[in-house]
Parts: C-alpha cells; sequence; structure tokens
C-alpha cells in the first residue's frame, strides 16, 4: 500500500463535521499498488591479504545497499552464504542464527534474548556441500569454493515467561520493531549471524549484522460515515452525526478566576475517531467541546492556540538478567522524563455548529510521522502512546488547580492502513522535530 492520499478542494460544511478542506501537499507520495524491488546487502569476513573468505548476502526492503537490511513480518529472510578458501581447512559446522534481544544495560546480564532461530547449512556428518548427490560422507576439509542459498522465516509470536503472573506462567507477544535511540537506555534488537565452527583447538568465526524488523499492525476500519466521507472526499461527520464512529472521555472540569475578578468553571468534553488505532503517517481525527456559563471566560481561556492537546510516548522497562527474571526496581510508576516525550501537538481549528454563546466546538488532528515506532508490549519492554490534554496557561486566567493532565487516552499506533478507503489529511502539518535517533524504516508492501 502507499503512503495516505493527499487530496485538494474546498467543501460546504454541514453541522457538525470537520470545516477544513483536506490539506494538499507538493510532493505527493507513490502511486499505491508498487512492489518495491529488495536490496542486496553484502558483508564480508576478510584474511590478512584483504581477500574475502566469508560472504553473505542478504536481501531485503532497505531502501539502499548501505541501510540497515529491513525485514517485515510475513517476509522470509532470504540470502546465502559462500566460503572461497584459498587452503584446506577443517570445519565442523556452518549455520545461521537469527536473535533478538531486549538491552536493558551496558552488560551482557542486560541482554534478555526473546528470540533465537538456527538454520544449519551443513553441519559434521554430511555429505560434500558440492556434491550432495554422491552421498557419502564428508571429511570436513573445505578447500576452494563453497555456495549456500537460505531462506528463513521468522515467527509473528514468541512465547515468553508472563512478568505479570505467577512462576511458570507463559504468554504470547507479538515480535516488536527494533528500537535504538541515543536518549534511551534501552533498545530491541535484531541480529543475523554466520557462525562457523572450528575444532576445539581453534576459534569460531562469526560473520553477523544487525537488522530491522517491522510488524504488521492493521487498525481495525472506521465507521462506514468516515469510511464514505474517504471515499467522496468529503468531509468526516462529527461525533453527534456519526456517534458510533467516535470514543468520547468522561468530561474533565478546568476551575479558575478571570482576571482575579470572578469564577470561572468549563467542561471539556474530548472524542477521538475509532478505532483507537492508528496508521503512522496519516492523523488522529479530534473533536473537543467546551461549554462554560462565562461566554466571556470561554473565548479568552479556550481557543484553538490556547488548546493544549498533544501526543505522548512513554517507554517502560525493567532491568533484567534473562527474561525470566526482573529486579525490583521498575520504572512504570515514576518514569524518568527521558522516558515521557512529547510527540507533536494538534492542529485545531473551530466549527460553528450552533450550540450557542456558552459552547464552542473545536475539531483538530494529529499528525503522524512515517518514522514513528509502533506500540509495543514484549515481556519486562512497552512503548505505550497517549493523547493527551494539558492544562491551559492563558494570561488573565488561573486555575485553582493544576494536574499534570487534563484527559489522557491511550491508543495505538499501527504500521499499515486498515481495509477500505485510505484517511485523509484536513490540515497543514506541524513542524516537529524527530525523537532520538530513530531508525527510519522506509515504507514498502502495505508497511507505512
Amino acid at each position: 500500500m502507499s503512503f495516505p492520499p493527499l487530496y485538494g478542494g474546498t467543501f460546504s460544511v454541514s453541522q457538525s463535521v470537520t470545516s477544513l478542506p483536506a490539506y494538499s501537499a507538493r510532493d505527493r507520495p507513490s502511486t499505491a499498488g508498487a512492489v518495491r524491488e529488495l536490496t542486496e546487502h553484502t558483508f564480508e569476513l576478510k584474511d590478512k591479504k584483504k581477500k574475502p573468505w566469508a560472504t553473505l548476502r542478504l536481501k531485503s526492503s532497505a531502501r539502499s545497499s548501505t541501510s540497515m537490511p529491513t525485514f517485515l513480518e510475513g517476509e522470509r529472510i532470504t540470502g546465502s552464504v559462500t566460503l572461497d578458501l584459498s587452503n584446506s581447512e577443517k570445519i565442523l559446522g556452518v549455520s545461521i542464527l537469527v536473535r533478538g534481544h531486549i538491552v536493558t544495560g551496558p552488560s551482557h546480564r542486560d541482554r534478555a534474548c526473546f528470540l533465537d532461530v538456527s538454520t544449519p547449512l551443513w553441519l559434521k556428518g554430511m555429505a560434500d556441500p558440492r556434491d550432495i548427490a554422491s552421498g557419502s560422507q564428508f571429511n570436513g576439509k573445505f578447500s576452494g569454493d563453497y555456495h549456500w542459498p537460505f531462506a528463513i522465516s521468522l515467527p509473528k509470536e514468541v512465547v515468553l515467561p508472563d512478568p505479570a503472573g505467577k512462576n511458570g506462567d507463559v504468554r504470547s507477544y507479538h515480535m516488536p520493531q527494533s528500537f535504538l535511540e541515543r536518549t534511551v537506555r534501552a533498545s530491541v534488537i535484531y541480529e543475523l549471524c554466520v557462525h562457523i565452527a572450528r575444532s576445539a583447538f581453534r576459534v569460531d568465526n562469526n560473520l553477523q549484522t544487525m537488522f530491522a524488523y517491522v510488524p504488521a499492525i492493521r487498525p481495525e476500519s472506521p465507521s462506514r460515515g468516515r469510511q464514505l466521507a474517504y471515499r467522496q472526499n468529503g468531509p468526516i461527520p462529527g461525533p453527534d452525526l456519526d456517534p458510533e464512529g467516535w470514543h468520547t472521555l468522561r468530561p474533565a472540569w478546568v476551575t479558575g478566576t478571570v482576571f482575579n475578578a470572578r469564577r470561572v468553571e468549563i467542561k471539556c468534553v474530548l472524542s477521538l475517531a475509532k478505532p483507537l488505532s492508528y496508521t503512522r503517517g496519516s492523523v488522529i481525527p479530534l473533536s473537543l467541546i467546551y461549554s462554560s456559563n462565562d461566554a466571556q471566560a470561554l473565548s479568552l481561556v479556550c481557543t484553538p492556540t490556547t488548546t493544549n492537546m498533544c501526543l505522548q510516548r512513554q517507554i517502560t522497562y525493567t532491568q533484567a538478567s534473562n527474561v525470566a527474571e526482573y529486579s525490583v526496581r521498575s520504572i512504570s510508576v515514576e518514569p524518568p522524563p527521558d522516558f515521557v516525550v512529547e510527540v507533536t501537538r494538534a492542529v485545531w481549528w473551530p466549527v460553528d455548529d450552533g450550540r450557542g454563546p456558552g459552547s464552542s466546538r473545536f475539531d483538530g488532528e494529529i499528525h503522524l510521522s512515517k518514522s514513528l515506532k509502533p506500540s509495543s508490549n514484549i515481556s519486562h519492554f512497552s512503548i505505550v502512546y497517549s493523547v493527551v490534554m494539558l492544562p491551559f496557561q492563558v494570561t488573565g486566567f488561573a486555575a485553582h488547580t493544576s494536574p499534570p493532565t487534563l484527559l489522557k487516552q491511550d491508543i495505538e499506533i499501527a504500521t499499515i492502513f486498515p481495509k477500505g478507503p485510505k484517511p485523509r489529511i484536513y490540515s497543514p502539518p506541524r513542524y516537529e522535530p524527530e525523537i532520538g535517533d530513530n531508525m527510519f524504516i522506509p515504507p514498502a508492501r502495505g508497511y507505512i
């Protein structure tokens, strides 16, 4: 699938619908249905004369041969191993090892393995790799050229001990996307290694590389009303016209004083488009209604610029010597500032729905970067996203209480568009700096 389509045009807007035309960008993404050719990556072990004697070739969905190999859920890891030996050498085995680790510190005890797939290419006792048809036993003395193609399928889920359960309890986890950022100690790393086993008196050889893995996370389809709006290139219906298509949170109440003169109370009702799962590269549709018995205070405090709604990302992990053992210290209760970051803020516009002077409605969107890491939850590591409404910061208004958040709703960041029409974007995106050192995973074959 391609990126979300970006449409242009203007529309006559009925009551309670999004009132902005779809945003039109200059650079349109590639058309749907384009198939990306696989990229070949080459890795080598060289002898003292700088001659390659062991070569690993991989084909992946990466953008270029110099990028990290990238594999998407459902794709097989395909490639080949070649040995070019000038002298006769005793080898006991050649295998491909694929491993995934959750890394929470500098020590090897901080690496918890959740994926371990071993694929033998040749083992002691097998026939001569260059004359398998003969079936004769091979003495393991390699000389000259040897070539092994391979294709490895990765599981979609892994079974690990459940940290929240009793001893012996296990549960299935969806394989997480690769995660590596400079400002976060925890990371998710995938590695592929060609292991060449030698005799007991010689050191084994390893030819290895890291690779990026992208899971397939697809949201359920949106409501019929929103799908119809997308197909007809029109505005999406609001919560009152399409109640089945929106999730409305419990109201939040803000009390304070305006100009140190009079007390005011404001009711905030936030709705998010269902399902609460959104593909990166698209948007999160929002609708917000303010109401108060003080119309003047409402127009002062509640505006598109003073409404502080953002997408937050929280990284949670525990340090572990292995998947089954966890330390008592956990950052999930009071995570340090480095682990809760603001990803981006919402874009708002006013909507005149005839509610009168005591009510204000704003529709909005949160733009999701194509490089966002998707939501993850595996063992003792998780990435959780939340839409959060922060307190007002308005000159002339003093809130009586200042909670850290007024409203909060956890959501899921997905990697594939839902079935049906592509979501439309109704507002120009905000400029937002990238979070940390994101490993960019190029979109390919339906993944965004």
